[in-house]
């Protein structure tokens, strides 16, 4: 069986090639993988750090894009499962439902079943509340630990669900945050359902997000489901955002169980909580997420970036601006580091990141194409597209006379970066974006499957909907 290889340029894992030992990719060095930390610990989660371009031009700043991967494993190995008789630890659920007008018949018949098959879903030993909002929100169920007797009481609450009123989003919000904050544990969900627009109290898309921000602060993820045409897709995507949640667009009323009980999966069947990357860098230089999803920190030459909770069996995709301060012809400056995480054993574990290496070669004749590695950038590409389709989303809901500014510019950085890949990808990459940015203009369905699309690309949201 060959040994493996890692490019310490690149970062990419490759057999031992016979003769020089070259990265086929890109020609960088090879070192012989290092085996993971003694014991194997945090070694069920595979990392993968690379470079999207691994030449520049001495003499001058440059911007590259550092992708890290994550991928999970369907379960967790049996030793890192919490020691529980369900194998989880406790969960903190809040539901925050719309239950103005519009959510009327069919919708909040759903709602209502699905919260139900969410109760079903949900252990002896989790918490549970339920906060609704229309014109105003009400707690039809304060937190509660779920056990033989309180399921009933439970039920009872649920069938107290009913619609009327406006849409008073925020303060729904704001309620099922500080019922989440009541009964504390290790992974709290607030989960938000609405089907319109925020019409009562606070409306502005920012300042709603800031609460998410804050929650997310104190432990507590913030997923959003929209259902229907007529809700803010900008204001739930960015809620997700902020919160280290999810969103999804849900088209029918029917999708709603579904939906709502595969994100209490998400968090009931976790990987990873309290998650960071933390990578070193050489001075001068700086990393910067692309996705609000993925807040960062810098400390002088290290910067923690904030993952959140990670779900089983996904393939998780983080793309890492790197500015590096000019150098000398013939410099090389690397960036390294490592994943850390607690398991749902409630064990502190580390998976090391690879090194990759940035090369600085003679000015004069440099080429935009040289040294880019094509796998690398056409991800970061497809990252580079999802933020620009956020970016747009977010501007035109909440500051519609930034749109034609904005829009011009960042179709004119994808031009430039897709300009690595030639001159004719580059042209039909600005032509493909400013017909979605047109058609999620004028058409409602467009611009709510286009920020769907593009959180499930950032996100590696799953679509609970398909038919197994």
């Amino acid at each position: 069986m060959p040994s493996l290889m890692r490019c310490l340029f690149c970062g990419l894992l490759q057999d031992e090639p016979r003769g020089t030992k070259t990265c086929s990719r890109c020609g960088g060095e090879l070192a012989y993988e290092q085996k993971p930390l003694s014991g194997g610990a945090g070694s069920y989660i595979k990392a993968q750090m690379e470079l999207d371009q691994v030449n520049a031009p001495a003499g001058q700043d440059v911007d590259r894009y550092v992708l890290v991967t994550l991928r999970t494993p369907k379960e967790v190995p049996a030793r890192e499962k919490a020691p529980t008789k369900s194998g989880h630890e406790p969960l903190n659920f809040t539901a925050v439902l719309d239950v103005s007008g519009s959510m009327g018949g069919e919708k909040i018949n759903q709602a209502r079943e699905a919260v139900r098959q969410a109760l079903a879903r949900l252990q002896d030993g989790d918490i549970f509340s339920l906060v609704t909002f229309s014109v105003n929100e009400k707690c039809l169920q304060e937190p509660v630990v779920i056990d033989p007797n309180t399921r009933g009481q439970i039920a009872h609450a649920i069938e107290k669900i009913a619609a009327g009123g406006n849409t008073a989003l925020c303060a729904g919000l704001q309620m099922g945050i500080a019922k989440a904050e009541k009964i504390r544990q290790k992974t709290n969900l607030v989960l938000m359902l609405s089907d319109g627009q925020a019409n009562e109290g606070e409306t502005d898309l920012e300042k709603i997000g800031t609460f998410a921000a804050l929650a997310r602060k104190q432990g507590i993820t913030v997923s959003a489901l929209g259902i229907g045409m007529d809700y803010n897709e900008a204001l739930m995507s960015n809620l997700a955002s902020e919160g280290g949640g999810r969103f999804y667009h849900l088209q029918d009323a029917h999708q709603i169980g579904p939906f709502l009980t595969g994100e209490l999966g998400e968090m009931v069947n976790y990987a990873a909580r309290d998650a960071e990357i933390v990578l070193q860098f050489p001075k001068g230089a700086a990393l910067i997420p692309l996705s609000k999803a993925y807040p960062s920190a810098t400390h002088d030459d290290r910067v923690n970036v904030t993952i959140g909770v990670i779900p089983c069996d996904v393939e998780l995709e983080i793309p890492l601006r790197l500015i590096l301060p000019a150098q000398n012809e013939g410099a090389k400056l690397s960036v390294e580091g490592e994943l850390r995480f607690i398991s749902p054993a409630d064990h502190s574990l580390v998976t090391p990141l690879n090194r990759i290496t940035m090369r600085f070669v003679r000015k004069a004749g440099f080429q935009i194409t040289e040294g880019v590695v094509k796998p690398v950038a056409e991800k970061v590409l497809e990252q580079l597209k999802a933020t620009q389709v956020m970016t747009f989303s977010n501007l035109r809901a909440g500051r519609p006379g930034m749109v034609a500014a904005e829009t011009r510019k960042n179709l004119d950085l994808l031009s430039n970066y897709a300009e690595r890949l030639g001159r004719e990808r580059a042209e039909a990459e600005r032509a493909e974006m400013e017909s979605s940015i047109n058609e999620m203009t004028f058409d409602p369905l467009a611009a709510k499957l286009g920020l769907y699309n593009a959180n499930i690309r950032s996100r590696s949201t799953k679509d609970f909907g398909k038919k197994s």
